[in-house]
């Protein structure tokens, strides 16, 4: 299937942009919409409504409601795993659809989406949905004459804030827990990636989910989502994005009623190569696949090259023959592997750190765009590699979030430790070396949620993610992420003892 035949196949294919609230699609009231374009040619695709705080009020109303009632919160896990696997199977009928729609409001390749992407995300609403009746309470005998249970109690109404960059994986990490626990969820996809999850809810009305049970509001996250945010009947908020926003919710937590808030927030990552790596080209296929393979737009992309000096120019040759594999072009061709920048906003911000790190004389490594992929109005960047760039580098400090790595080298390990501790964010790091010694050392020094040892990019719904410092709060994945939908309640038990025993 090509190109013309992708879009011809779904030419005809009505997408919903009308928010989801209490089991319907409807129009907010006040009419607003927010104009759209693909990002890969930038032609124009359906608008989405702009809900606003009484679309929030609304919502949550009949989230309240049905939560109260029960037909969901007090389901029993079986009875929610025969719908969550209801649903995972209507998923699986659409995955095509569901990849077209993202990769018309994204960019990213269609082919990501139909054989990575969306079936990552299905695969997590299983795992989730098969875990939840293996989760087991506390039981404390505390004496002779007591006893205590420590329980999990859904949290009631939750707001969940979802980004653009991998739409149905991030979403399915968050609701499927949300729900399972029992709560009642309201979700706001990114403005730029919001068709899918409307499908999804449909998808989940037609699975068997009471209405009201998972509404979904669109519109932009400084209107939609503050309005979610600062709701005092909202008890949690559940956010990935920047850290900027990130620290809003933090805010808006405290300004409302002190909800319950977990953020999955920016990154600049450290990729660590010792002259002790026995295995340089590994390491650069492993760099150039997770820093540029969606341009750069992953919170956790290894954005930051630390490189020991003896092995600097051999570790940069491998690179830079790595860097043609992921030269951008049409994301609605079959064979394409990395597709278009989101948007015209991300597109301005990539070119000016790219032509900070230009007017600053760093030494460029980069591919270049060919004629044909920069031909026309889409987005599109060509991998880029800065070497030497100074610590203090706003493209050495700021979350770039596109196809910009920046290069560093360093003489001895602690040196590397601190240029890599010295970042206010804390996703993700790694290090290469065949020293087990060195690698466990650096490993238990870097400040990071998540540290890789000759690797990078591992996945596996069993592990939680998550980082510290600006990169956020609380985990997704695995079975901690329950914990954070869910409050813990202690119960304690007096017994009644035979005082003539």
């Amino acid at each position: 299937m090509n190109t013309t035949n992708i879009r011809e196949k779904f030419s005809t294919l009505r997408i919903e942009n009308r928010p989801f609230i209490n089991g319907v699609h409807v129009k907010p009231a006040n009419g607003r919409m927010l104009e759209k374009t693909c990002p890969a040619d930038g032609t124009i695709i359906p608008s989405i409504y702009i809900c606003d705080r009484e679309d929030v009020e609304q919502a949550v109303r009949h989230a309240a409601k049905a939560f109260q009632l029960g037909h969901w919160s007090q389901k029993s896990s079986a009875e929610k795993k025969v719908i969550l696997f209801e649903l995972a199977r209507l998923l699986e009928e659409e995955i095509a659809t569901l990849a077209y729609l993202d990769t018309l409001e994204t960019g990213r390749p269609f082919g990501n989406f139909q054989k990575d992407s969306i079936p990552k995300a299905i695969g997590a609403l299983r795992w989730f949905t098969e875990s939840i009746d293996k989760l087991y309470e506390h039981y404390i005998s505390n004496a002779r004459s007591s006893l205590s249970f420590i329980t999990h109690e859904p949290l009631g109404v939750v707001g969940i804030i979802t980004p653009w960059n991998d739409p149905l994986v991030i979403a399915l990490w968050k609701i499927t827990p949300a729900l399972l626990m029992g709560n009642s969820v309201i979700v706001k996809p990114a403005e730029q990636s919001s068709f899918s999850t409307l499908r999804l809810a449909a998808l989940a009305k037609q699975a068997g989910i009471p209405d009201g049970v998972l509404n979904v509001l669109t519109g932009p996250g400084e209107e939609t989502g503050k309005a979610i945010a600062l709701h005092p009947e909202i008890r949690g908020i559940f956010f990935t994005g920047s850290s900027e926003v990130g620290k809003l919710m933090l805010g808006y937590s405290g300004q409302s009623n002190m909800k319950k808030v977990a953020l999955e927030c920016g990154g600049k990552s450290a990729f660590i190569v010792s002259e002790k790596c026995d295995q340089l080209k590994t390491a650069a296929q492993t760099l150039a696949k997770n820093m540029f393979y969606n341009q750069g737009q992953i919170c956790s992309a290894p954005s930051r090259l630390f490189v020991q000096s003896s092995v600097r120019e051999a570790f940069l040759d491998e690179l830079a023959r790595e860097l043609e594999a992921y030269v951008p072009s049409n994301p609605f061709e079959p064979s394409t592997k990395v597709g278009a920048i989101v948007s015209e906003e991300q597109y301005t911000r990539i070119q000016h750190f790219i032509r900070l790190g230009v007017d600053s004389g760093l030494n460029a490594i980069s591919p270049g765009l060919r004629h044909e992929q920069s031909d026309g109005n889409g987005y599109y960047i060509a991998p880029t590699v800065f070497t030497d760039v100074p610590e203090q580098s706003p493209l050495a400090t700021e979350e770039i979030f596109g196809p910009i790595l920046v290069t560093t080298e360093f003489e001895t390990m602690p040196e590397a430790i601190q240029l890599a501790n010295s970042s206010k964010y804390g996703l993700a790091a790694s290090i290469w070396s065949a020293s087990l010694d060195e690698a466990l050392t650096c490993a238990k020094a870097l400040e990071a949620g998540i540290v890789h040892v000759n690797s990078y990019g591992e996945d596996d719904m069993s592990v939680p993610f998550g980082g510290i410092k600006e990169s956020g709060l609380g985990k997704d994945k695995s079975l901690f992420a329950f914990d954070e939908y869910s409050n813990l309640k202690t119960t304690w038990i007096k017994l009644r003892t035979d005082e003539k025993q």
